[in-house]
């Protein structure tokens, strides 16, 4: 019985004896991004979603419980985590993303602890019009210069 041997893994053998230098693997590409940063002019760089929306953080939420229920969620949308993704903020950004269970399901993105929302009123990328005396952009320390440009 004779065997069939393939050209490609007799090419690869012979090349590796002769010590001919083989290409590197491929590096593994970074998970997406979870949130990003943009300059929003008048408030500086802050936290957008990958849609360019501003996100938020409600005073009412404290220690990772989530306060924006129901009616809130009508103007103030919570930023999601999709089941198996993986958290990660643009290089250079410094805090942690993480996750917190919403007491009406699911999972929401929380920035050092705050749970993170989008306001519904916002028209353009890095709109500022949610902020009042309960809702604040987040600008965190250490913000890259960009990873979006919002004019």
């Amino acid at each position: 019985m004779r065997r069939r041997v393939t050209p490609l893994p007799v090419a690869v053998a012979f090349a590796s004896c002769l010590g001919l230098p083989q290409p590197a693997p491929a590096a593994p590409e970074p998970p997406p991004l979870t949130v990003m940063v943009a300059d929003t002019g008048s408030m500086g760089r802050v936290l957008t979603d990958l849609n360019g929306r501003t996100l938020y953080r409600y005073d009412l939420d404290t220690a990772g419980r989530v306060r924006c229920l129901e009616a809130c969620t009508a103007t103030r949308k919570p930023l999601l985590h999709a089941p198996g993704t993986a958290l990660r903020l643009p290089p250079g950004t410094a805090g942690t993303l993480g996750i917190v269970a919403r007491p009406d399901g699911g999972e929401q993105v929380a920035y050092d602890g705050s749970p993170l929302y989008w306001y519904t009123a916002d028209q353009q990328p890095a709109d500022t019009a949610g902020v009042d005396l309960l809702w604040h952009v987040i600008s965190p320390p250490n913000a890259p210069e960009r990873t979006e440009t919002v004019d």
